[in-house]
């Protein structure tokens, strides 16, 4: 697997798992990889599918930020 270079949406989807957890320790990996599923079905009928990664990633984040704000 290359970090650079993922060779489809699946690996970098757990790339982004892994950049999250680095940024964001305390959260349980499972509860990670299940933030990410819950916010990859919001783009299931996309047909461009380059940058579902990063808006998945995005959403991510923001909703961590919300939880540790509040």
């Amino acid at each position: 697997m290359s970090v650079t270079r993922p060779a489809d949406e699946y690996e970098e989807l757990v790339h982004i798992v892994d950049r999250i957890a680095r940024r964001y320790p305390e959260v349980d990996e499972s509860t990670l990889f299940e933030m990410v599923a819950d916010e990859l079905t919001g783009f299931d009928g996309a047909h461009l599918r380059d940058y579902v990664p990063v808006l998945v990633e995005g959403r991510v984040l923001r909703a961590l930020r919300a939880r540790a704000a509040g």
